[in-house]
């Protein structure tokens, strides 16, 4: 039901009581006065939503009091009721804006529908200009999503902002990056000689303590304005002013300042909460373009660091290779030299030993040609039962000490592969050995192979310690270790699985993992026929 406040004014207490039935049987909240006089008195003291105004009244006319009610409230609805003789008279309440007109006499429908049609008019008009409010809202937006620079959101803020509001003058000014201190960042003028330096420097004190209160100010005099502010109109040949802050998470981040000069009339109803709007989105925009030229900066940062170490691993591994070289040589020279078993003993550990590090550098090398692009696949035929023997075997001093059960899962009939097989060796090379290394003595290690289609899968899985979901992703990425680098038990720099899913990607695959805490993990790579 309607809940509209309805007032009448009628000198005759038949048509005024039949008004205030009729409406009131619809929902609306009447009330009902016999002259003009009255019907201002409560538009004074109460707010209506519509006014029922018979033109002929003693005293003050209907179309006087109507007047008189407009200005008391603007958006109030007017609709008035003429008899035959005054038909001029009703077209010219018409021609004067009112809404509606009744003739008397008139049946109660024919009052219904025009005190409907009356507020269904000032319904669509309101939601017209909710809707034309929002255009410059969208548009700012839409400029606003196609740049992250700081000074041109701030150029098209400001270029906005005195479109919509129809203003000459416009000064944006953002706190610096100390937060300190306003400078300005955009400006418009008419006159761009008036903005002298010592203009400006009077325009940002004055904003500066305006800006600490955080609230918008509207001067529409310069009569009512505060000194400092006065002075400052006064300086831009301004009649009126209006002050919004730019508040980013309810913190300031600069101000907006329009004027409009003596001889254009002030700042219209609504201009302070378009502005309003306009600012609020303005200080979200400007703020995400502080944040992203702060991570832009840090990513090059970063990239440079990451570069630095790419670097500086690529030559520390160039340039170990050659006197290990010398070291193994002359290792193995004195191994085929020595007399007595301890000493042979004593170089076979020195010999076991460069091969870890040979191992570890080739690993470092192995992921620096992956991280430039430059591995490159050598393709051949294979079958990938022969692979997972192999591999296999060269683990089975492993598999003997720690007494673990590996199974084999790898049908004779599947196809032939074509693609790199060093790589994918290298992948399931690492994939058991980190399934051997964390899985306790007596545990279960096995290796399943199976035909997907257009792809080979292969899964290699586990009873060992698991692990959790949260380190899914980070374990490919390159040195990462889910135990702690200073108390983990196992040995390893971590890229194993870094290069491991850097060649299955190279190879035209993926590899995932699946796991639980405390009972094992499966890693799976696929790799197209």
């Amino acid at each position: 039901m309607p809940k509209e406040r309805i007032l009448v004014a009628d000198d005759m207490q038949d048509i005024l009581d039949l008004c205030t039935r009729i409406l009131s049987s619809q929902g609306y909240d009447v009330t009902g006065v016999q002259n003009g006089t009255k019907a201002i008195e409560l538009a004074r003291q109460q707010h209506f939503d519509l006014l029922l105004t018979d033109i002929m009244m003693p005293g003050i006319k209907g179309l006087e009091t109507a007047q008189a009610i407009q200005e008391l409230l603007p958006e109030c609805v007017i609709v008035v009721m003429t008899g035959f003789g005054t038909m001029d008279t009703a077209i010219q309440a018409l021609r004067l804006g009112f809404s509606e007109f009744v003739v008397k006499p008139f049946k109660p429908q024919d009052l219904k529908l025009a005190i409907n049609r009356a507020l269904e008019k000032e319904r669509l008009r309101r939601e017209n200009e909710r809707l034309n409010a929002l255009v410059p809202i969208f548009e700012l937006n839409k400029s606003m999503m196609s740049t992250v620079e700081e000074d041109e959101l701030a150029v098209t803020v400001l270029q906005k902002a005195c479109s919509e509001l129809t203003v000459d003058t416009g000064i944006l000014m953002l706190l610096d990056r100390n937060m300190q201190r306003l400078r300005v960042r955009a400006s418009s003028c008419a006159e761009p000689e008036v903005l002298t330096d010592e203009l400006v420097d009077v325009i940002l004190d004055t904003s500066g303590k305006l800006l600490s209160d955080r609230d918008q100010v509207l001067f529409q005099d310069i009569s009512d304005a505060m000194p400092p502010v006065a002075e400052l109109m006064k300086h831009l040949g301004a009649s009126s002013l209006l002050f919004s802050p730019l508040l980013a998470m309810d913190a300031p981040i600069g101000a907006l300042l329009l004027t409009k000069p003596e001889t254009s009339p002030g700042f219209a109803t609504g201009d302070s909460e378009l502005l309003s709007v306009l600012c609020g989105q303005a200080a979200i925009a400007l703020q995400n373009a502080r944040l992203f030229e702060e991570i832009q900066r840090a990513y090059e940062e970063l990239q440079k660091l990451d570069h630095m170490k790419s670097e500086f691993v690529n030559l520390a591994a160039h340039e170990l290779r050659t006197p290990l070289a010398i070291l193994m040589g002359h290792a193995d020279l004195l191994e085929a030299d020595a007399k007595d078993n301890s000493t042979k003993k004593q170089l076979q550990i020195v010999v076991r030993n460069a091969l870890r590090l040979r191992a570890l550098i080739d690993a470092l090398l192995d992921l620096r040609l992956l991280q430039t692009g430059e591995a490159r696949r050598r393709v051949t035929d294979f079958e990938i039962v022969d692979l997972v023997e192999e591999v296999l075997q060269d683990f089975e001093p492993t598999i003997e000490h720690s007494r673990i059960q590996v199974d084999m899962d790898v049908a004779n009939t599947l196809a032939l592969v074509h693609n790199d097989r060093e790589k994918i060796q290298y992948t399931l090379t690492n994939l058991i050995d980190n399934a051997l290394r964390f899985t306790p003595q007596g545990g279960k290690v096995g290796v399943v192979a199976s035909d997907h289609g257009e792809e080979l899968w292969v899964t290699v899985w586990d009873t060992g310690i698991g692990i959790s979901e949260k380190e899914y992703d980070r374990i490919f990425q390159p040195f990462y270790q889910v135990e702690d680098s200073l108390t983990r038990e196992h040995e390893g720099m971590g890229v194993g699985l870094a290069i491991a899913k850097g060649l299955i990607e190279l190879c035209g695959g993926r590899i995932w993992v699946e796991s639980v805490v405390g009972e094992g993990s499966r890693f799976t790579f696929t790799i197209p026929w």
